[in-house]
């Protein structure tokens, strides 16, 4: 089953893209965790912890905290930190193995042998001042605002537990796909199906009075924090996670020795977390966290509302960005040029990050689109597996070439710097010459017809070849695109850079007497290198010229659209503020070959392309096609299109760059009242209207355009060179004021 042509792109880009999706899922990874978390750590680096902020970190520096040398240091902290209004203490130590000092086991045998009262007492005093386990549970049920620090290995022994204002697991939950850090959960479901809050939930939980002594949590604390937080689903969030405390921005922190001698405005109010923990948090822009410090900061996303949060829909954001890109791809994009298309692919993918890290940043939602974002250059450049269908060149039909009779103002361009167009030879591949036009056309015209079974079979067997393609110069031509009165136009295609050329022929031979060609031959070359210097948007590319065998030839741009005067009729005409806008850009155009002194002579909607799909406006027929004159053998033959000539074109006076804004307003006057505006019956009455009568008045024929639209064109079409406009500039800044009153 064949599928369409223009489905083909889509069904394509779908492909590619779902391709990318499923190999960045499946197959990596670890590198599309680590391209999605990139706007997360970009978030992190440009928000640390506030030195303010309502927790305070105190590490320990002895690492063996599950032993009795630690738990009395731990006591005395939990004591002066009560004593000075801590909101809650969170030990992020385990203890879940009882104190083994040695001492306390001796003191402990002893007490079991019969002794006299006196060493009795002693041993038992003794035994008091060892038993540090026990001094802690008492530190712990006097404050009555701990929570402890419990893992799948480490659970806290029972006789903390049951003295603690609560107990919160760490870690939550596992590092992603790159073993980074990002996510944390702020409650779990625990065996006996009740839910047991992370570490920091606890923390945040105990700070705001709600948590009962065993960590269970009920249906209040639940609701507590869905009202606070605005934390939704699963309980699972993305913790601003800063600096590690080494760097001078990262956490808030303190020594244990200087709980002692604080102030109490420094802890008063304030969340205390002792200890460190095992490290084995990572994240992507330093090195592991403990858990004490990863707490820290959590507590801190918590209680400044700082964290983000994935949303439960988030995949049907990233689905719809992926529909829109194949959308994009497989539609809009086949009908742009490659520049075209990569530049609008660098679009969506700066556009979809942009909606990332601003959702990330203002609503602290988390949609991953890096991944979805980065398919778009992959959809983009499978288009060339596509072959292009070159669309009719709508340009070059009805071409109408011009002629001239009568002596022309050769122009020399002032700028040196281009690369000078030449006529060039034939290329080391030799091809055969084409002697005219009606021999090009028979040669083509044999490539086209379908060969009969013995032509195939000779084919086939190598007895027999196809025609060669006819050649002007170096250029390959495959069919013919346009024909007038003085020339044809050919596709054609340079075999050196493999590019499609627009070849426009003119046999000169043919046109001119002997005597004359010769100077009819070094006009023609003199201004194709005047049209090849022009390097403008709005004016078609001149790529090379030449001669072959009395053909002079010219490659151009070859060019998709339609012409201007395919839109100069009653029921085809543009939108008015298109035609000024359009009208206005050839003005640009005619700007800059006016200062590089060249005169275009014969500006007319046919001379002009438009191209919806790239919305590009292009002038052509910069006098290539306009070499005959006085001399030529035919009769009644006049310079350019007479409709759109100024009077002293048709006069025969000294023409300047007014002369083509004369012209240029003919053409906005027939793009606007679909006629022109200087008619007769006869060629003498048509020059003599240009030339004395006035024009009808715009307002005659379209009342509804505002007057400044017929005040522009009947300042370009003043008999007087001197009363029109002396800049094309000019009149393209007049035509865009023009085009913004109807917009507004």
């Amino acid at each position: 089953m064949s599928v369409p042509p223009h489905l083909r792109p889509v069904l394509l880009a779908t492909a590619v893209v779902c391709a990318w999706v499923l190999l960045v899922d499946l197959f990596l990874p670890g590198f599309g965790a680590t391209l999605e978390g990139l706007p997360l750590q970009l978030r992190a680096r440009s928000s640390y912890p506030d030195r303010t902020s309502p927790v305070l970190w105190i590490p320990l520096t002895d690492e063996r905290a599950d032993h009795g040398s630690s738990r009395h240091a731990l006591a005395v902290a939990i004591g002066q930190a009560a004593a000075q209004g801590a909101a809650a203490t969170v030990l992020a130590v385990p203890l879940s193995s009882p104190d083994d000092n040695k001492d306390l086991a001796r003191v402990r045998t002893l007490l079991e042998s019969p002794a006299d009262p006196l060493m009795h007492a002693r041993l038992q005093n003794w035994e008091t001042e060892l038993d540090q386990d026990a001094e802690l549970e008492r530190a712990i049920k006097a404050a009555g605002n701990v929570i402890l620090y419990a893992d799948a290995t480490h659970l806290p022994l029972d006789r903390f537990t049951a003295v603690a204002r609560g107990v919160g697991m760490e870690p939550a939950m596992g590092t992603d796909a790159d073993g980074v850090t990002r996510r944390d959960r702020l409650y779990s479901r625990a065996a006996n199906n009740t839910l047991v809050p992370s570490l920091s939930f606890a923390a945040w939980l105990a700070s705001h009075g709600e948590l009962d002594l065993h960590g269970a949590l009920s249906d209040h604390a639940i609701d507590l924090a869905a009202s606070q937080l605005h934390l939704y689903g699963n309980g699972e969030w993305l913790p601003q996670m800063g600096l590690p405390a080494s760097d001078a921005r990262g956490t808030p922190h303190r020594a244990l020795s200087d709980l002692g001698s604080a102030q109490t405005a420094l802890i008063a109010g304030r969340v205390l977390v002792i200890g460190q923990g095992p490290n084995e948090l990572t994240l992507i822009h330093g090195p592991k966290l403990s858990v004490g410090e990863a707490v820290s900061q959590r507590v801190i996303s918590l209680e400044s509302a700082d964290y983000g949060q994935q949303p439960s829909l988030s995949w049907l954001i990233s689905l719809a960005a992926a529909l829109a890109i194949i959308a994009w791809v497989g539609l809009m994009a086949p009908k742009r040029s490659r520049y075209a298309q990569y530049r609008w692919a660098a679009v969506w993918m700066v556009a979809l990050w942009l909606i990332e890290l601003i959702a990330l940043l203002s609503a602290h939602l988390w949609i991953p689109l890096m991944a979805v974002s980065l398919s778009v250059p992959w959809a983009v450049a499978s288009l060339s597996l596509l072959k292009r269908r070159p669309a009719k060149p709508a340009v070059y039909e009805d071409y109408e070439p011009l002629s001239l009779t009568g002596p022309r103002a050769s122009a020399h361009p002032r700028h040196a710097g281009h690369e000078k167009t030449q006529p060039v030879e034939p290329d080391s591949v030799k091809h055969a010459k084409a002697p005219s036009l009606s021999d090009i056309s028979k040669a083509l015209n044999a490539r086209l017809q379908e060969p009969t079974k013995e032509e195939v079979t000779d084919l086939l067997l190598g007895k027999k070849q196809r025609p060669a393609p006819p050649t002007l110069g170096r250029y390959q031509l495959e069919r013919e695109i346009g024909r007038g009165a003085m020339g044809t136009v050919y596709l054609g295609r340079d075999p050196r850079l493999n590019r499609i050329v627009a070849i426009k022929a003119i046999p000169l031979a043919e046109e001119y007497d002997e005597r004359d060609l010769g100077e009819a031959r070094a006009r023609f070359f003199r201004e194709a290198e005047m049209a090849g210097r022009l390097r403008h948007p709005a004016i078609v590319t001149v790529y090379d010229a030449g001669e072959d065998a009395g053909i002079a030839w010219i490659a151009m741009e070859y060019l998709q659209g339609t012409m201007l005067n395919q839109h100069a009729m009653p029921d085809t005409l543009l939108e008015p503020h298109t035609a000024l806008e359009v009208v206005a850009r050839v003005a640009d155009a005619l700007d800059y070959a006016h200062a590089n002194d060249v005169i275009h002579r014969d500006i007319k909607p046919a001379n002009i392309v438009i191209d919806p799909a790239s919305r590009s406006v292009k002038l052509m027929d910069f006098g290539i096609a306009r070499n005959t004159n006085t001399s030529n053998t035919r009769s009644g033959i006049v310079l350019g299109t007479p409709s759109f000539m100024s009077p002293e074109q048709l006069e025969g006076g000294v023409i300047t760059g007014r002369s083509d804004l004369f012209s240029l307003g003919v053409t906005l006057y027939q793009l606007l009242a679909g006629q022109l505006p200087f008619r007769a019956d006869s060629m003498t009455g048509l020059m003599n209207s240009i030339v004395n009568n006035p024009h009808p008045p715009l307002r005659t024929i379209r009342p509804d355009l505002p007057p400044s639209i017929g005040d522009i064109i009947d300042r370009a079409l003043q008999k007087n060179p001197d009363a029109r406009y002396q800049r094309a500039s000019e009149m393209a800044t007049a035509l865009r004021a023009a085009a913004l009153q109807l917009m507004s």
